[in-house]
C-alpha cells in the first residue's frame, strides 16, 4: 500500500510515521465506505490522487499559519484530515453528517491526531475565529464565499456584512473545471481578489486562495 503513495511522496516531503498514518487513513476508508458513500465508488479506485494529493497540495498554504483552520463540509476528511496528519494544527472538520462524524471519531484515534470535528450545519456553526477557510468539492465558489461572510457575522467584533468582508480569513477552495463560471458568478458587491493556481491532480481544476497574509 505504501507504494501507492508514491506519487504524493514526489510532490510532498512526507516521514515514514506520516506515510504510516495515511495507510491508515485509506485502509480504515475502505471499510467504512461499505457501511455509508464517504466519497464516489468511481473516486475510491483512485483514492491516492483524487481524495489523498488533492488534499495534500494544499498544506504548502497552510503550513506556517498560526490560527483555526476550518475545513467547510470535510465529509471522509478531505482536506482537513489530511492537512492535519502532514502538520497543520488547530483544524476544526465540520460536518452535519453523523454517521461521517463516525468516521472521523474513529479516523482521529486510529491516526492518533489532533484535529477537532464539529458536528453541525456550517449556517449553525458557533463562531471559531478562523484564520483560514478551506473547503472541497461542497457547494459553488459564491456560496462558499457566502458561508464565510455569514460566519464572521457571527463574531462580537463584526456589525455588518461590510465589516464581515473587509475582515474575511484566508479562504483556500479547490476547484474543479467551472472555476472560471463560479467566479463571475460572484455578485460585485461579494468581489474579493482570488489568486488562482493550478491543480497537480487535475489540468482543468484550479486552487483558488484569497489571502490576507499567506502570500
Amino acid at each position: 500500500m505504501k507504494e501507492k503513495f508514491s506519487r504524493l511522496k514526489k510532490h510532498i516531503n512526507v516521514s515514514h510515521e506520516t506515510l504510516e498514518k495515511l495507510v491508515i487513513y485509506f485502509d480504515l476508508l475502505n471499510v467504512w465506505q461499505k457501511k455509508m458513500n464517504l466519497v464516489s465508488k468511481n473516486s475510491l479506485e483512485n483514492a491516492e490522487t483524487r481524495h489523498f494529493l488533492d488534499s495534500a497540495q494544499l498544506y504548502i498554504f497552510c503550513k506556517n499559519l498560526n490560527g483555526n483552520i476550518i475545513d467547510f463540509g470535510t465529509g471522509a476528511g478531505f482536506p482537513g484530515a489530511v492537512l492535519s496528519i502532514l502538520g497543520a494544527s488547530k483544524i476544526f472538520l465540520v460536518e452535519s453528517n453523523k454517521k461521517k462524524c463516525k468516521f472521523l471519531t474513529i479516523l482521529k484515534k486510529e491516526t492518533n491526531s489532533n484535529f477537532n470535528i464539529v458536528n453541525s450545519r456550517i449556517e449553525n456553526l458557533d463562531f471559531l475565529d478562523p484564520s483560514l477557510i478551506v473547503s472541497r468539492a461542497l457547494t459553488s465558489t459564491k456560496n462558499l464565499l457566502l458561508f464565510s461572510i455569514d460566519h464572521m457575522l457571527k463574531s462580537k467584533k463584526i456589525n455588518s456584512k461590510k465589516e464581515a468582508i473587509k475582515n474575511l480569513p484566508n479562504l483556500l477552495f479547490l476547484k474543479g473545471k467551472t472555476f472560471k463560471e463560479e467566479l463571475n458568478d460572484i455578485p460585485e458587491n461579494l468581489k474579493i481578489k482570488f489568486h488562482t493556481f493550478p491543480s497537480i491532480t487535475s489540468a482543468e481544476s484550479r486552487i483558488l486562495l484569497y489571502s490576507k497574509n499567506i502570500l
